[in-house]
């Protein structure tokens, strides 16, 4: 069997991107070379439903299957559904143990996944994946799902990020917009402040962050906060111990992505929002500490990654055993206010 399918074979492809928002925004680039390799062929893409709004306009030629497919679906419908569509290729780059379940059983032809221990029985393209211990190691998250690609001998360039810009952003929320127009956001000195910790390790202290508004306050600068679902107590903290505080409203992706658009430059911490950052085109200081770097931040001067040498990062562990949470705690606010200084200088430079 050939390694790469030939187009006169593949009238229909899917491309299962499910979980989380990174994920979903950095495999857009691999997504769109399937596209150009089979100009023909119907390619779905399976993504988590609360995605599907951003990532649809990146996607110039792609249909969008959200996951969950409906209310009530139960798996042996899903399966069946998955049949009914006879796809002949299957694109699995997250290859968990259920998504390599749901490519064997789709039925198609060629099949193709990360030979990972106890999956890659399911893929007849198994790709070895750059990594140790269970997690990358040596490349950025971006380029590890183009692997899949170039195992089928496509011609795949480097990683750049998808194209989303605010004219073709999410409809946006009313409330949000009259709070934007209002506030006259500045992309000279606005810097868009995003503390969100879907993991408890992935939370910088709020001391810090009172400490780094101090010194933006101090550098003519101003912070906004915009806080995530989940974050009204760190929320509540930060404006105790700051009461002038910017905090943005409630935001959706498509608002999201218009107020980092908006902003000098995206500060915060390892998580989707950092993943918008980039696809708008802002400027980023990100926090590690238990997530890997060199797998989540992309390689350019504009794209820095804060972290500490503590033995033990990264851990990928939700809850720290070390006293004092070191890799998130010694992080302080002077070195990411230097980085700060440093992505925001370059007047006019081009950072994509």
């Amino acid at each position: 069997m050939p390694l790469r399918p030939a187009r006169r074979d593949v009238a229909r492809i899917l491309v299962i991107r499910r979980r989380g928002l990174g994920d979903a925004l950095l495999s857009v680039a691999m997504i769109e070379a399937l596209a150009s390799a089979y100009p023909e062929a119907i390619l779905d893409v399976l993504i988590d439903r609360p995605f599907v709004p951003l990532v649809e306009q990146m996607l110039t030629r792609s249909n969008v299957v959200t996951w969950p497919p409906s209310a009530g679906s139960s798996l042996p419908i899903w399966i069946r559904e998955l049949r009914s569509r006879h796809y002949d290729l299957v694109v699995d780059p997250l290859s968990t143990p259920r998504t390599a379940l749901w490519t064997a059983l789709s039925g198609a032809r060629w099949r193709v996944g990360f030979d990972l221990r106890w999956r890659s029985w399911a893929y007849n393209i198994a790709v070895a994946r750059k990594s140790e211990s269970g997690r990358d190691v040596d490349q950025y998250s971006g380029e590890s799902v183009q692997d899949l690609t170039r195992a089928m001998g496509l011609a795949t360039l480097p990683w750049t990020p998808p194209r989303i810009t605010a004219q073709h952003s999410d409809v946006l929320d009313d409330n949000y917009r009259a709070w934007r127009d209002r506030l006259a956001l500045d992309p000279s000195t606005d810097l868009a402040l995003v503390l969100s910790a879907g993991w408890p390790t992935k939370a910088w202290p709020v001391q810090h962050v009172v400490g780094l508004l101090d010194l933006a306050r101090q550098g003519g600068r101003r912070c906004i906060l915009v806080p995530g679902p989940g974050d009204d107590a760190m929320t509540a903290k930060i404006m105790a111990a700051a009461p002038d505080v910017v905090v943005a409203p409630p935001t959706g992706l498509g608002e999201l992505a218009d107020l980092l658009s908006r902003c000098s430059a995206y500060v915060g911490t390892d998580g989707g929002a950092q993943h918008v950052a980039t696809v708008v085109g802002v400027p980023k200081v990100t926090l590690f500490g238990p997530t890997d770097a060199l797998s989540w931040n992309r390689d350019h001067p504009f794209h820095v990654a804060v972290q500490t040498d503590e033995p033990c990062s990264p851990c990928s562990f939700h809850e720290c055993p070390v006293p004092g949470h070191p890799c998130m705690t010694n992080i302080m606010p002077e070195r990411v206010w230097t980085e700060i200084l440093r992505v925001t200088a370059a007047d006019g430079e081009e950072y994509r």
